[in-house]
């Protein structure tokens, strides 16, 4: 198998010719487009199906209205789903069906896009993650959020975040490190926004004043940025005993401060240093800032914390991980090492390296 790809051409012939799946279906188990799996299909010299003039696609009319009508599944959608017919063989069948077809503009805007509700704790959500991992930018008449993960939590939290306001995409692509010749494969993620959500487009550099005076708005930022940069640690303590930490670590000092103060008003400790120093090489490059490392490590505060960011965290990961402080907060090390071990194993499953079905 060729680096950086997640198929072979034997898998890729399994889905294709044994079980059948269109190029958007195979793409969606890979997470990319239909088009980069047919760049493949001839890469790999794979023999395509036959084109759907050679093999009549019979699509019943209720089908047909219910994919389209219903659904709001675009011609090209519905060629793909099928296989051996193309679009505009869809197009004449809505026509010989009388199924009326959208209008250009209809076509264009098929992504809904609802405007914000103005609900100050979601705002503060919002811009807790766009504080942390996500990037905003105008994107014709909408405000796009994206950003760049090998996790597959990392995906279901931009899907949970913004369910409510439009639809989140997702493709594989190629980031080059500029520090070396070495391309790593990531998952490019990303929603576009009604214009009402144009707040989010300045990335803060600190947390606004509304924020940090309402202990249920902190909380909120707090949860999205935890779930951008944030980690939940659990390790052995002396002998037998167990230590629950929860460590941010970030460029954003301003930040970083407004957190340990607002926490330690709130009665929790926790101890801001200098982690790696502009510079500090990494085995994925160097580091263009200072990176500092806040951490909470006291047990009563680790779990007062957990109960209040669980309910309002969206990441997958993180989630497990603060569930598993919870369940196992009264046990010894050796009652909870090897379920600690099997969840951490089961997260590195998850990341796009070890995405290839076997």
């Amino acid at each position: 198998m060729k680096k950086g790809l997640k198929f072979t051409k034997n898998q890729l012939e399994n889905l294709y010719w044994n079980k059948k799946l269109s190029l958007s279906q195979i793409g969606e188990r890979f997470y990319c487009q239909g088009t980069n799996i047919l760049y493949w299909l001839k890469k790999f010299k794979i023999k395509r199906r036959l084109p759907y003039w050679k093999n009549k696609v019979d699509i019943p009319k209720k089908v047909l209205e219910d994919l389209y009508l219903n659904k709001r599944m675009s011609s090209l959608k519905i060629a793909e789903k099928f296989g051996n017919i193309k679009a505009r063989g869809i197009r004449k069948k809505l026509k010989r069906f009388g199924i009326p077809t959208r209008t250009l503009s209809e076509a264009l805007t098929k992504k809904f896009k609802k405007p914000f509700s103005n609900n100050l704790a979601e705002k503060a959500y919002f811009l807790g993650l766009r504080a942390g991992d996500f990037y905003a930018k105008r994107n014709w008449k909408s405000i796009r959020v994206q950003t760049t993960t090998t996790h597959l939590a990392q995906i279901d939290l931009a899907k949970n975040a913004f369910k409510n306001y439009g639809e989140t995409g997702v493709y594989l692509m190629k980031n080059k490190s500029n520090e070396s010749e070495r391309s790593e494969d990531e998952w490019f993620v990303y929603v576009d926004l009604h214009p009402s959500f144009q707040f989010l487009l300045k990335k803060p550099n600190k947390i606004p004043d509304w924020i940090l005076k309402d202990k249920r708005y902190f909380f909120q930022f707090l949860a999205a940025y935890m779930d951008c940069e944030g980690s939940w640690r659990v390790q052995k303590s002396h002998q037998k005993h167990v230590r629950f930490m929860f460590n941010v670590r970030t460029g954003d000092l301003k930040i970083l401060r407004q957190i340990k103060k607002r926490l330690t008003a709130l009665n929790c400790h926790s101890y801001l240093y200098l982690d790696k120093k502009k510079g500090t090489r990494a085995s994925y490059g160097v580091f263009n800032q200072d990176m500092f490392n806040l951490t909470v490590n006291r047990k009563a505060e680790i779990i007062s914390l957990t109960n209040k960011l669980l309910p309002l965290s969206k990441h997958g990961e993180k989630i497990r991980k603060m569930n598993f402080i919870l369940e196992n907060r009264n046990k010894k090390w050796g009652e909870i090492q090897k379920k600690w071990i099997k969840l951490r194993s089961e997260i590195k499953k998850e990341l796009l390296k070890n995405q290839i079905e076997t």
